[in-house]
């Protein structure tokens, strides 16, 4: 008997595993209105393919913010840059720049980073990078 889910933003029933559509539409919209122009081409480049691959990789699909900061092991779904595009544009695939978070915990860190909490953040983040890269011996 297969494995459900259900969406978090439109509550249907899904097969685990897969995306609803409705997060699909989503994105399609922020690329088309909010995302400027030369972001959208890099995140749909294969440079950008092949550096997600690699973070996802290299944190074996793991959350670490989860992980270290909330104390439970969560599979990541989304790779973060933890200083932004807009603010670095020469650390878009700095492996040490990206990280991988839950859908909740990436909502979480841009909420902190809008709030006034940018540079407390980003510290943190590039903190929980080093701890993982000494206690799993990645550096």
């Amino acid at each position: 008997m297969p494995i459900y889910k259900r969406c978090s933003r439109c509550g249907k029933r899904l097969p685990s595993g897969s995306k609803c559509d409705c997060l699909k539409q989503r994105h399609k919209e922020y690329d088309k209105y909010s995302r400027d122009k030369k972001s959208d081409a890099f995140y749909h480049s294969k440079e950008w393919e092949l550096a997600r691959d690699d973070t996802i990789n290299y944190y074996t699909g793991i959350d670490i913010y989860s992980y270290y900061i909330l104390g439970k092991i969560e599979y990541g779904q989304t790779v973060h840059h933890i200083v932004p595009l807009k603010d670095d544009w020469i650390k878009r695939v700095d492996r040490k720049n990206l990280i991988y978070l839950t859908e909740s915990n990436h909502q979480l860190i841009h909420k902190a980073m809008n709030e006034g909490k940018y540079g407390e953040t980003i510290e943190l983040l590039n903190g929980l990078v080093k701890r993982y890269e000494e206690e799993f011996d990645k550096g």
